[in-house]
């Protein structure tokens, strides 16, 4: 054997016991996870996050290992803990859930969710292959403790009326992307005294957990179904908030995030270079942003086309974009700079409080 195999045969064993490693890390992890299910805390906790990276930057000096890399490593090495530690399941009084919509994507996700933490699931969907759980007809399953509707934009108000015209006190809340097109309903619903709110998960049915996730819960006017809600999703972190204030929010962390992504590729697309021609003379940053736009890419196309021309809050979202990219072509030099410096400050003015929290997951998700 050659040297050099020899070599690499050494680096084979050694990734052999890092992965070793972090499956025993992982174990761990899942025992501190049980812990905090059973005290009903949360799975992520920014301050000690913080320990664990500082922990692994000094311990990486020791061994000729740069701070960038010793983060890198922290950070995954601690989001696959917090998934370890998100997919326990979490006690809770069973509560009979009804699913419209619920062997779609993300109708699928919420199924095994609410079903790993004991909930008895029962569905409705258009599409019956392949379902992993029972379906149910329409009036018997507005009977159940909770009633969620997980269907497309296009006819969700239709079914969310529907849901009203039954006579449930049952927790109602759908998932969109988009409130607009059902806000209305929803806020009379609530004014009339029905138990709803809107909820909207900042992922995609690639996530594993909820933990270290976001999970917007839009106050319609109910208050005890906005708790129940987020109680249904504890160990993710939730966010409350108007639904009127919903789609101006999410006008910019999906409608103008999807755009740029999407725009980065149709301009690659229409370059006249192959993918692999590009990729083998990139950048760090392009390589950084190409990983994200690829996933968008894979996405669903027809959620995309919503989530873009539903929003009626889009439209001010992207003219900002357009702006932006007129100002970045034609601004002088010194302008330019200053812009560069004040877009840095905007970032690092809440460093410090944000700690090392992250955006994670599968925001491949809408």
């Amino acid at each position: 054997m050659s040297d050099l195999m020899k070599e690499r045969e050494e680096l084979a064993e050694i990734d052999r016991q890092i992965m070793a490693l972090v499956g025993r890390r992982n174990a761990a992890a899942e025992k501190i996870g049980i812990a905090k299910a059973l005290a009903n805390e949360g799975v992520v906790v920014p301050q000690v996050e913080k320990i664990v990276v500082e922990r692994y930057v000094e311990e990486g000096k020791k061994h000729g290992v740069s701070a960038a890399t010793a983060s890198r490593i922290a950070r995954a090495v601690i989001d696959e803990s917090v998934d370890v530690q998100g997919r326990v399941p979490r006690s809770a009084a069973p509560k009979k859930i009804f699913i419209v919509g619920g062997n779609g994507g993300m109708g699928r996700w919420l199924s095994d969710f609410f079903h790993a933490r004991g909930h008895a699931v029962s569905i409705l969907d258009v599409n019956p292959a392949g379902a992993k759980y029972p379906f149910e007809d329409f009036v018997t399953g507005c009977k159940s403790d909770v009633i969620i509707v997980a269907t497309p934009v296009d006819v969700s108000r239709e079914i969310l009326e529907k849901v009203f015209a039954e006579n449930t006190d049952a927790l109602i809340f759908d998932i969109l992307s988009v409130k607009s097109p059902v806000e209305s309903v929803l806020i009379k619903a609530a004014a009339d005294g029905r138990r709803v709110c809107s909820v909207h998960p900042m992922f995609g049915p690639c996530a594993p957990s909820v933990a270290g996730r976001n999970i917007i819960v839009a106050d319609c006017g109910c208050v005890s179904a906005n708790c129940d809600a987020a109680e249904l999703f504890s160990g993710g972190t939730i966010l409350e908030m108007p639904i009127l204030e919903h789609d101006k929010a999410a006008a910019y962390v999906l409608g103008l995030s999807h755009a740029v992504n999407l725009a980065f590729s149709d301009a690659l697309v229409s370059s006249g270079f192959s993918f692999k021609e590009l990729s083998d003379a990139a950048s760090t940053t392009f390589r950084k942003q190409v990983a994200v736009s690829r996933e968008v890419s894979l996405e669903n196309a027809e959620l995309y086309y919503a989530i873009q021309r539903e929003n009626p809050k889009n439209s001010s979202a992207l003219e900002k974009l357009e702006e932006a990219v007129r100002r970045v072509r034609k601004l002088p030099r010194d302008e330019f700079i200053s812009m560069m410096h004040k877009e840095a400050e905007w970032y690092l003015k809440d460093e410090q409080s944000l700690g090392e929290e992250r955006l994670r997951g599968c925001l491949s998700q809408p």
